[in-house]
């Protein structure tokens, strides 16, 4: 598989294919000569983009487009796209709940300042704030000698 090579600015951001780590994606050679490539890009400092890039049989018909996606997209895109290797999947964005597992949705008040910090601990992480929230109570409610 050859390497995507693409760089976008978007919203004052550099993606780069060259510099970001590819988490997964494909070509679709089926049709020639029309080619597909589907990508998940993360930067180097944390970000998810999608890189998508077509070459049919014209040039009007060739692109290149990057998307920048939130954890939740990227977890997402590989749920969809790469479903087969869930170890890579929890390796970025924490362990999945197992099916079948309830869970319960509440409004949880916090002062501003307590969630910035949340938030910024869940970016560092590479984690919705939600997943990292989720995560912090799991470690609290744990078997160990926490109290």
């Amino acid at each position: 598989m050859q390497q995507p090579k693409c760089k976008r600015i978007i919203d004052g951001k550099t993606y780069n294919t060259e510099t970001a780590t590819m988490i997964g994606g494909y070509w679709n050679e089926e049709n020639p000569p029309v080619t597909y490539g589907n990508f998940l890009y993360q930067t180097r400092f944390g970000a998810f983009f999608h890189y998508e890039e077509s070459e049919g049989f014209a040039p009007e018909d060739d692109y290149q487009k990057v998307t920048p996606l939130s954890p939740d997209e990227a977890r997402a895109w590989l749920e969809k796209y790469q479903s087969y290797d869930p170890d890579r999947i929890e390796r970025l964005f924490g362990e999945m709940p197992e099916a079948g597992s309830g869970e319960v949705k509440f409004t949880l008040r916090m002062p501003d300042s307590l969630r910035a910090r949340l938030a910024a601990k869940a970016e560092a992480n590479k984690q919705s704030l939600n997943a990292w929230m989720v995560r912090c109570l799991e470690l609290c409610a744990g078997d160990g000698d926490r109290t």
